[in-house]
């Protein structure tokens, strides 16, 4: 899946909106990423829906205004990343099927779109989807601070590969 997946995001044009220095893909994006991994990766025999169950967790609004007054630095954007993941996990399930890997790719853009890579390979995304099962199964739990230290583990900010 990560290997397709990576190749059809390296030739798409996706559409972010841009606050206080920060780029958020935008909520048709989101739907595009959403409809492509249901599209590509259905099962046969599995079924999956298209639906959305809510919008409101894929428009980002809230945080986007999360920490506005901090400085924007790089760990600004991993908790930012964080937070975006979250809301696919546990907080919004925006969609009927498919939000945790909606939720992965679209992690995977936010920090693309704002400086890092995120370094998983396919081996290591189905390593650590034990611990995103984990995560979208803990609805009374904080995940925040588990995904953020998950996040910087697995993450090179691109500036430091200039180097």
């Amino acid at each position: 899946m990560f290997a397709k997946t990576n190749k059809w995001l390296e030739t798409e044009q996706f559409v972010y909106e841009e606050i206080n220095e920060i780029k958020y893909p935008t909520k048709e994006t989101i739907i595009m990423i959403h409809d492509y991994l249901i599209e590509t990766f259905i099962v046969e025999g599995e079924s999956a829906h298209r639906g959305i169950m809510s919008d409101a967790a894929l428009s980002f609004h809230g945080i986007q205004a999360y920490q506005d007054e901090k400085e924007n630095k790089k760990e600004d954007i991993i908790l930012k990343g964080a937070l975006i993941f979250n809301q696919f996990l546990q907080a919004g399930h925006p969609f009927v099927d498919g939000n945790k890997r909606t939720g992965f790719i679209t992690l995977w853009l936010f920090l693309t779109l704002n400086g890092f890579r995120l370094k998983v390979s396919s081996w290591a995304y189905k390593k650590h989807l034990k611990q995103i099962n984990k995560w979208a199964m803990e609805t009374d739990s904080d995940n925040i601070t588990e995904i953020v230290h998950w996040i910087k583990q697995n993450v090179i900010w691109i500036n430091d590969m200039k180097k």
